[in-house]
């Protein structure tokens, strides 16, 4: 059995090591997703000067208004409040149905300025889009849902590889000087030896890692599944669903949008609102989401808000008050980027970006030197 797993373990490596390096390297750089968006685009998401323009007291809708004069063309979906006070805000399109991108304006309504847009996720290697680029190659493979899968498909591959490496790293006898030998690099050994410790010793400390990441990067790409796995042992909350398509415009006259994320912020004194998804569909649903201190999810927040058509509250979710599979489901994300457990975690999680790198080069190099070993010719003695 021992041969067996050792010989699918390498064979699997060496088939998906390519995708596992790449999803480790754009992990890598994820991880400062918003701080690398920021320097390469300060004019989005850096504050304007604070004596430059009055304040908007109508936030979402001046939004909407000065990008409806901009881009008359335009459909907006959500709006997105500023990442810090006096920065742009920003509103995204439904995704094109065919080519799966979508397209994100910034409008600033305090001095009522169209400030740009750009298409996540397009081809355009260029300061807009890089950061778009980056997340669109790390979760999708720049490839839609058929990219999406695979990147899940990679993330099981590698929980399975990270188990089936410590199974064969484990020491048979549980003594001081065999955890000593799997655990450290022997200093003076052979190329071959030290390329072998190095595979072993990392993969055996940073395992823990591993599994965390590949566990909840698996969970976010098969949310679903994930989520019915969860609730046959655990309370889940269960929010109605938001329509997927648009529809033809309600009758009547639409509640404001600041009306909307008023009523959401009212619940929660303390929380900031992070994000609004517009009413859509025939029930005109809208959700705002919010964050408030003490979530794990730091940078939008997962309490959520649901509104009908006339602005009534429907349904709430409460991450710092809910049932334990939410809790679990709610640090899925946070785990996955790092955000949860602070700059620690955050440059830690960064460094791990490059072990796939890493133990595939010493894969690679112990199996070409394996396979050159066998293939040498027997001298014959006369």
């Amino acid at each position: 059995m021992r041969r067996t797993l050792s010989l699918l373990h390498r064979w699997v490596a060496l088939a998906a090591g390519l995708l596992l390096a790449l999803l480790g390297l754009t992990g890598s750089l994820m991880v400062w997703q918003a701080e690398l968006d920021a320097a390469l685009n300060p004019a989005w998401f850096h504050a304007t000067p604070a004596a430059a323009c009055t304040p908007s007291p109508r936030p979402v809708a001046d939004t909407l208004a000065v990008l409806a004069r901009a881009a008359p063309n335009a459909k907006p979906a959500i709006v997105l409040a500023p990442v810090r006070p006096g920065a742009a805000y920003q509103v995204w399109e439904r995704r094109e149905p065919t080519s799966g991108l979508r397209r994100e304006h910034f409008v600033d309504p305090a001095c009522a300025r169209y400030l740009g847009s750009r298409l996540r996720g397009a081809w355009r290697l260029d300061r807009a889009h890089a950061v778009p680029l980056l997340y669109e190659l790390h979760s999708k493979l720049l490839a839609g849902d058929a990219g999406h899968l695979v990147v899940g498909g990679g993330a099981l591959v590698l929980l399975g590889l990270a188990l089936s490496g410590i199974w064969l790293a484990w020491p048979r006898r549980h003594t001081r000087d065999a955890w000593q030998r799997v655990l450290t690099i022997k200093v003076g050994a052979s190329t071959q030896r030290l390329w072998f410790d190095a595979h072993r010793a990392v993969g055996l400390w940073l395992a823990p890692l591993a599994l965390l990441l590949t566990a909840t990067g698996a969970a976010l790409v098969f949310d679903d599944s994930t989520r019915a796995a969860v609730a046959l042992v655990l309370p889940v909350e269960r929010l109605p669903p938001l329509p997927k398509t648009p529809s033809s415009p309600l009758p009547g006259a639409p509640v404001p949008p600041d009306t909307l994320v008023a009523t959401a912020t009212a619940l929660f004194a303390h929380a900031t609102w992070s994000r609004l998804t517009l009413p859509t569909g025939r029930s005109g649903m809208a959700e705002v989401r919010l964050l408030q201190a003490g979530e794990p999810r730091v940078d939008t927040g997962t309490t959520r808000v649901r509104l009908d058509a006339a602005g009534r509250v429907i349904a709430v979710h409460d991450p710092l008050q809910a049932g334990a599979g939410s809790v679990m489901l709610d640090w899925a994300f946070p785990l996955h980027s790092g955000e949860a457990l602070g700059l620690a975690a955050r440059l830690l999680w960064s460094a791990f970006g490059l072990v796939p790198v890493l133990l595939l080069a010493s894969g690679l190099w112990l199996w070409w030197r394996r396979t050159r070993r066998h293939k040498a010719p027997i001298r014959q003695s006369h």
